[in-house]
């Protein structure tokens, strides 16, 4: 029997150090530093079996290889010696900046959706074309010459083209109508001013559309006069998802730079509200209804927040559908409404 409880002893003890060898290769040994927070697994009273992770504690000092003196804060035994596997790091949460005072005069951002409501008045724009220093004063001049003869369209009034415009697929889904957002007092006065605003602009009108999309104002990140303007937007979560995708390409940001890296000359042209210049079709228009307190609206002209908006634009502005001639047209309309155009000389 002795040599039997031998022969039993001798291959546990193989079997335990084949697991322990097993077990070592995923295991890496932690380091922790005097003054460390860590995590401490503990066991639940009264359930000894039960353990939960407690802490943060901090490290006192390391006794062994792989055990640590622990400062557990508590009355009965506020100091205990610890195993490493009963340990894990603690992490601080980064600092959550809940209100931020700056002074305004100093601290310029830029506006990525333009002010259109407060340009409608405004005459054309030709003095505001940036012109490279390194072209000659005959360049220049043969420039301003040109932008001359084109006045009429640099403007802060956007147009309207004539050869495409923006379509809205839902197949045979059912209208989607979401309830009006609840909105306080002077909320409610700012979206009527807004709305008027774009029905003189001629960019909404008057709705009898079973479809309902709810409206909601966003800070805008200027202020005028001490006062914290809004911007109009219409929530089209509801419409996007029932809406079919456009698979017209988008181009790479990479590829495009590689197609004007030959060019030799580049203009790049800011559209004014490039959006808002491609009609709706018929049947688009009541997908785009919006409803508030005053009435129910829909627009007539495409508008940042439709799913396949980008693609319309890029395929609006594609180099078959201009009936130009340039070396190269290189779109940017997935992110804004600028277009680039290189020539390889003069």
């Amino acid at each position: 029997m002795a040599e039997y409880m031998k022969k039993a002893s001798k291959n546990l003890q193989a079997s335990q150090e084949l697991q322990k060898q097993w077990h070592d290769q995923k295991v890496a040994l932690i380091q922790y530093q005097p003054g460390q927070k860590v995590w401490v697994l503990e066991p639940v009273a009264p359930r000894a079996l039960q353990d939960k992770w407690s802490g943060p504690h901090i490290i006192v000092e390391k006794k062994g290889e792989v055990t640590y003196l622990v400062d557990l804060g508590t009355a009965r035994s506020p100091l205990r010696v610890l195993h490493v596997n009963r340990l894990k790091p603690y992490y601080d949460r980064a600092d959550l900046t809940l209100l931020m005072a700056t002074d305004e005069g100093q601290e310029e951002e830029s506006d990525p959706l333009p002010d259109l409501f407060s340009s409608t008045e405004q005459e054309a724009l030709v003095e505001g074309v940036i012109l490279a220093d390194c072209l000659t004063a005959e360049q220049k001049d043969h420039c301003i010459n040109l932008l001359g003869q084109f006045s009429e369209l640099f403007s802060t009034v956007p147009g309207t083209t004539s050869w495409c415009e923006h379509t809205i697929d839902t197949g045979d889904s059912m209208p989607v109508k979401s309830k009006i957002y609840r909105q306080p007092d002077h909320v409610r006065d700012c979206i009527k001013q807004e709305v008027q605003k774009m029905l003189e602009l001629g960019v909404v009108e008057h709705s009898e559309s079973p479809w309902a999309s709810p409206v909601v104002l966003v800070p805008k990140p200027h202020s005028k006069d001490g006062k914290r303007e809004m911007r109009f937007c219409v929530d089209y979560r509801g419409l996007n998802q029932v809406t079919k995708t456009n698979a017209h390409p988008i181009p790479r940001a990479d590829e495009l730079i590689d197609t004007l890296a030959s060019a030799k000359y580049l203009s790049t042209f800011d559209l004014t509200a490039g959006y808002w210049q491609i009609k709706l079709s018929e049947d688009a228009k009541a997908k785009t209804a919006f409803s508030t307190i005053g009435g129910h609206y829909q627009f007539t002209v495409m508008l940042f927040g439709l799913k396949n908006a980008p693609a319309t634009f890029q395929r609006c502005i594609a180099l078959d559908n201009i009936h130009v001639d340039p070396l190269f047209l290189c779109v940017e309309g997935r992110y804004n409404d600028s277009v680039t155009v290189g020539f390889p000389s003069n």
